[in-house]
């Protein structure tokens, strides 16, 4: 709908807010100027009508256009951005909510836009066309092991609703005696063996292609782009291949942020605060960014504890004043990754004590 039969004419030397609600097969867009709203339209998802369409306010000053990151991931933006239009992309969980009961994709469009002229919209950094790419193997290995443990859950399952328990000489589960035992396993009813057949060959797929793209993570450690870095963080016990290459193709520039409390509230490991008047009281973490650093960072704290005398020495130190185990590794994952990326920055190796 076009609120304003020309809009050339009425944007002319203004500032106009573009919001784009980004679905699988349509935009919802909305144009937002002078505190009202001018123009909401729904486009197929085709770059080149949504160019005409943003033709219509070449008069203006200034033309911000902001979309939510999600899965179209930052195709739209490279190709506004090539194009010289001024483009955004906001974290949808940094949205700020109107408290109305009444959600559609038109009006999702038009908070966006008046957000975005209200500059209360965060700012996703995009990254580098290569180092997302490069990023995608780290993700692909995570959601592989995500779908490997899935799979052995699967076969859990089945085995304990027929009251089948693992010999007690197969001691390590998922070798590959286990799973000699897994496949010598006999039923009354054929269709029984055909399914935890079906589920063992699903298992091993999963652990094959978890393995496969394990050695080309390895092989991209070993590239002139990463090689060095991943040196550096790999000199800590605890911090290993995985860590290490998470570290680096999620952040890909360490540079960009300000200081370590910016890196801390990026991983998410910034504890919320509580505060009213005197009282202060802090929660648990944020959890506000980076999901796939966070996490592997909290799995080799457990690690590094055992190695790290400073920060096994922080961690006691937090479980004697009440903190249970698990947060205490939180603060300990915070401090390791503040300690990662000062070596990082300074290209030198993580030495205890000092970094």
């Amino acid at each position: 709908m076009r609120y304003y039969k020309n809009i050339k004419e009425f944007v002319q030397g203004k500032k106009v807010f573009c919001g784009i609600d980004s679905h699988l097969n349509s935009w919802n867009i909305c144009f937002f100027c002078d505190g009202e709203v001018i123009e909401k339209i729904k486009l197929p998802v085709d770059y080149t009508k949504l160019h005409f369409l943003l033709l219509s306010y070449s008069t203006a000053r200034e033309l911000k256009i902001v979309y939510e990151a999600g899965f179209s991931g930052f195709w739209l933006y490279r190709r506004l951005t090539k194009d010289g239009y001024n483009c955004m992309v906001t974290p949808p969980n940094r949205v700020p909510h109107s408290g109305s009961k009444v959600k559609t994709d038109k009006r999702d469009a038009e908070a966006l836009a008046t957000y975005l002229s209200a500059g209360l919209l965060k700012e996703v950094v995009v990254p580098p066309v290569h180092a997302e790419a490069d990023r995608r193997v780290v993700r692909r290995r995570a959601q592989l092991v995500k779908n490997q443990t899935r799979a052995k859950n699967h076969i859990r399952s089945f085995l304990h609703l027929h009251g089948i328990a693992a010999p007690a000489d197969v001691k390590s589960r998922w070798s590959n005696r286990y799973l000699a035992w897994l496949d010598s396993l006999t039923f009354d009813f054929e269709t029984d063996a055909f399914t935890l057949s079906r589920m063992i060959a699903d298992y091993r797929h999963i652990r094959d292609e978890v393995v496969a793209v394990t050695r080309y993570l390895r092989t991209m450690s070993k590239n002139e782009t990463y090689a060095n870095s991943f040196k550096h963080a790999n000199a800590l016990r605890g911090v290993g291949l995985v860590t290490g290459m998470t570290l680096l193709l999620e952040i890909f520039d360490f540079a960009r942020f300000k200081n370590s409390q910016h890196f801390s509230s990026y991983l998410g490991l910034t504890p919320a605060q509580y505060s009213s008047g005197d009282h202060v009281r802090l929660g648990h973490i944020t959890r506000q960014g980076n999901a796939h650093l966070r996490n592997v960072l909290i799995e080799s704290a457990w690690t590094v504890i055992r190695h790290d005398p400073h920060l096994r020495e922080k961690y006691e130190r937090l479980k004697a004043r009440g903190t249970n185990g698990k947060k205490a590794i939180v603060a300990v994952a915070r401090s390791l990754a503040v300690r990662l990326r000062r070596c990082l920055l300074d290209n030198c190796d993580y030495v205890i004590g000092v970094c």
